[in-house]
């Protein structure tokens, strides 16, 4: 697949600053900069993708880039927006603990089954039905988290059967984060066929996290916050450097910013395909540098022949569902090149008039429509048309009535007056024969 040049920088972006905001959240875990129960990373997380749009948002206000204000969604699109905050914590908050529990190496092989568990989910909530090559990549996925499996359980009998040496708690975390997230993302493909922009999506998401973050802290923080946060934070920050501990917060909330900033370029300009392959190859950079990094304080973070075959067959296993066609694509390679040439042309056109249609809209009321109001005001029109055109048949249909022509009164008059002298000459007539 060639490179766009203008996906080169989002890309690279998104690999570079996506792994070093996992793996600086494992250097913020393991410092134990606060209690494991303050939940800090996932306020960090929620406030660094508040704070970065509503910068990114000012930017594009100061370039004088004005869009037409955009009514809340209403009825099924509103409920399902709502919800999404929620599908949204539960994949975060148990992904960090998994990452807590067993390293970010582990969380990122066992997270490869987000791929199989979404197929699973789409198949059943929204009837997505999934190509031959789509199937093989799941497939292999799945062959690579049963070589982890084998693993642990390998482990955990060497530990003499206690149980101590398999991670179920953190399996468990990471299985639950993948549907957390798995609904997300189906949820998100919802509300943008229905018309709410991705900014509208992350904003939702960040202020509602964040908001529960906060009444997460005051509940069960607060009461403690010395114990929990200033005590640990302490003494961590004079063991790690004030200044290092102020670098690693900031590059961390830094990067989160910057690694979801480039999603939509990356879809703008390479499609969901660029950017399955790049979490891909994300994955795979932050197993890498996990043993590498973290392997001496951490055996848990420690790579071993299992742990290599199985991140090599998740990793695989997800590019080529990345780069597989979809069953749709795999449909159109069985039409005619010219029909399907011919529909594409019709289907071009088809949405230049929508785009007309959503622009007129947009003059008439000021602010783009739901999905509900735009087919409410089109059917509007389309009966105001009917209505015209009735009209307009009714009245060519109706024939008109046949009017006399009428004299002209000049010529009226001027046979009037010729009618009288012949009418008195014939009186005249008639006294002289009397007299005779």
């Amino acid at each position: 697949m060639a490179v766009d040049n203008d996906l080169l920088a989002p890309l690279a972006m998104f690999i570079i600053a996506g792994a070093y905001y996992f793996l600086s959240a494992q250097r913020i875990i393991n410092e134990d900069f606060v209690d494991a129960s303050v939940r800090q990373m996932v306020g960090l997380m929620y406030i660094s993708d508040v704070g970065f749009n509503l910068v990114t948002s000012r930017v594009s206000r100061s370039k004088g880039k004005k869009t037409a204000p955009k009514k809340a969604p209403t009825g099924t699109p509103g409920l399902v927006l709502n919800l999404l905050p929620l599908t949204d914590l539960v994949g975060l908050v148990c992904a960090f603990e998994a990452i807590r529990l067993a390293g970010s190496g582990f969380h990122q092989t066992v997270g490869g089954a987000s791929i199989p568990i979404s197929c699973l989910l789409n198949v059943l909530i929204t009837g997505k039905v999934f190509s031959t090559g789509q199937l093989t990549g799941i497939s292999i996925v799945i062959l690579g988290l049963a070589v982890k499996a084998k693993s642990l359980l390998d482990s955990n009998d060497d530990d003499g059967g206690g149980g101590a040496g398999f991670p179920a708690v953190a399996v468990a975390h990471v299985l639950v984060s993948c549907v957390g997230y798995a609904l997300r993302g189906i949820a998100m493909e919802y509300l943008s066929d229905n018309g709410v922009d991705g900014r509208t999506m992350t904003m939702r998401m960040g202020v509602t996290g964040a908001a529960c973050w906060a009444s997460y802290t005051l509940a069960f923080t607060a009461p403690d916050f010395g114990a929990k946060v200033t005590g640990p934070f302490s003494a961590a920050s004079t063991r790690v450097g004030a200044v290092a501990s102020f670098a690693l917060y900031a590059t961390h909330a830094l990067s989160r910013g910057l690694a979801s900033g480039t999603i939509p370029k990356i879809i703008a300009f390479g499609g969901a395909t660029a950017l399955s392959l790049a979490q891909v190859t994300r994955a795979s950079i932050i197993i890498l540098l996990s043993s590498v990094a973290f392997c001496g304080s951490d055996e848990r973070q420690c790579l071993d022949a299992y742990g290599v075959a199985s991140a090599a067959l998740v990793i695989a296993g997800s590019a080529y569902y990345g780069t597989s066609k979809s069953f749709e694509e795999e449909l159109d390679d069985l039409i005619d090149p010219d029909v399907a040439d011919e529909m594409d042309s019709v289907i071009g056109e088809a949405e230049e008039i929508l785009e007309e249609l959503v622009d007129l809209y947009v003059e008439e009321h000021g602010s783009e429509p739901t999905e509900d109001e735009f087919l409410s005001w089109t059917e509007s029109l389309k009966r105001a048309g009917a209505e015209a055109e009735r009209k307009v048949s009714k009245k060519a249909a109706t024939p008109k009535k046949a009017t006399p022509a009428k004299k002209p009164k000049k010529a009226a008059s001027a046979k009037a007056k010729e009618t009288k002298p012949k009418a008195k000459e014939t009186t005249t007539t008639r006294r002289k024969s009397a007299r005779k």
